[in-house]
């Protein structure tokens, strides 16, 4: 599927779908360019509208973070221990190893081994009895903070601490001049049986980045659209729409493949959940999910077998509603001991014939005279 990396999917929860299932969108239907950096103007349509829009966002985010949300460091903190929890493994040690990948520990130098182990077992420490359950994730997330932090200047410590910061780099990525253009691949997948998409349905993948390309289902839009209205409800930035932060969270893992070709994919997943929940919280998840309910429609060859189906189903009901029973064979011997139904046949007249005389004249009537009164 690739030319060389492993491609970068959105999806929600800790497991990524696999690459047998992002083959469908090579080997399924025809895509179709989008958007394409290098010529911003060449390819019209409301996507390549969405890109240049987003573009302008990220520059005005860039220029004035204030409009847009207000956003301290243990938000950002906060933000991406939720996302570390989601994503990362269950386990402490692979919550660990993901810490150390993304980031790196500060100990007191007279720290021992003992006390960097509790420490660090206290920021995934369970609830405790006497604890509040809404101050849960603030509480350990500033645990985290006081012992581990992101690279400075990193992505991650911008969209952490620095957001216009994250937007610069953003909208620099963005730029039409930018010396690696990339493209925005449509996966209409018109015509292709539902049984094929099924797949991708069950691992809701509705975008990934691959070889320097972001590939998306155009489809989705429309309930990204339409949960946009319940963006307030939620929190976030009110400028960017749902399927503006899909779009954004996939540039986000495109930058941080060019920047940390060697980090692991789900580390850069990581980096860009938080940026996209920094956008509108866990809203994008929601509004995947519903558009799931509707998704693959069935092609137009399965809705023309459906139809031949139903046409046939109903000719044998029909022809089941009139067809005429067989006789029986003794049916003959039965008919004389059925009663009449009292309806006599009509009778007939006798034909009487006339007289005639032998010398053949006429018949004279014979006229009976009325006595008078």
């Amino acid at each position: 599927m690739s030319k060389g990396g492993s491609p970068r999917p959105w999806y929600a929860g800790r497991t990524p779908p696999s690459e047998e299932v992002l083959t469908i969108f090579t080997d399924a239907g025809k895509p179709e360019v989008l958007y394409n950096q290098a010529n911003p103007e060449a390819v019209e349509g409301e996507y390549a509208t969405l890109m240049r829009g987003i573009y302008s966002k990220m520059d005005s985010l860039k220029r004035s973070p204030q409009d847009f949300r207000t956003w301290t460091a243990e938000d950002g903190y906060v933000t991406f221990y939720q996302a570390l929890i989601d994503i990362a493994p269950p386990d402490i040690k692979g919550r660990v190893g993901m810490l150390q990948q993304l980031g790196a520990f500060k100990f007191r130098s007279s720290a021992g081994p003992d006390e960097k182990k509790k420490l660090i077992s206290a920021v995934f420490a369970e609830q405790a009895d006497n604890e509040d359950a809404n101050m849960i994730t603030s509480s350990r997330a500033r645990r985290l903070a006081a012992i581990w932090s992101p690279p400075t200047d990193s992505l991650l410590d911008f969209i952490m601490s620095r957001p216009a910061q994250a937007g610069r780099v953003l909208s620099d990525r963005l730029n039409p001049t930018n010396s690696a253009p990339f493209r925005l691949i449509g996966h209409p997948f018109r015509n292709v049986r539902s049984t094929i998409l099924q797949g991708i349905a069950d691992a809701r993948v509705v975008a990934f980045e691959l070889d320097g390309d972001i590939n998306i289902v155009p489809a989705v839009r429309k309930s990204c659209d339409q949960w946009d209205a319940d963006g307030a409800a939620v929190g976030g930035v009110e400028q960017v729409s749902l399927i503006e932060t899909l779009l954004l969270h996939e540039l986000v893992e495109l930058v941080m493949r060019e920047q940390n070709p060697d980090l692991p994919p789900v580390c850069c997943h990581t980096v860009a959940t938080t940026f996209e929940r920094y956008l509108k919280a866990d809203l994008l998840s929601v509004a995947v999910e519903d558009f799931f309910f509707s998704w693959p429609p069935k092609s137009e060859d399965e809705e023309a077998e459906r139809l031949e189906e139903q046409l046939q189903l109903e000719m044998k009901e029909a022809e089941a509603m009139f067809a005429e029973e067989e006789a029986p064979d003794d049916l003959d011997d039965d008919i004389g001991s059925l009663p009449m139904d009292g309806t006599a046949a009509p009778k007939v007249k006798k034909k009487v014939k006339k007289k005639v005389p032998a010398d053949g004249a006429p018949l004279k009537k014979k006229v009976v005279k009325k006595k008078r009164e």
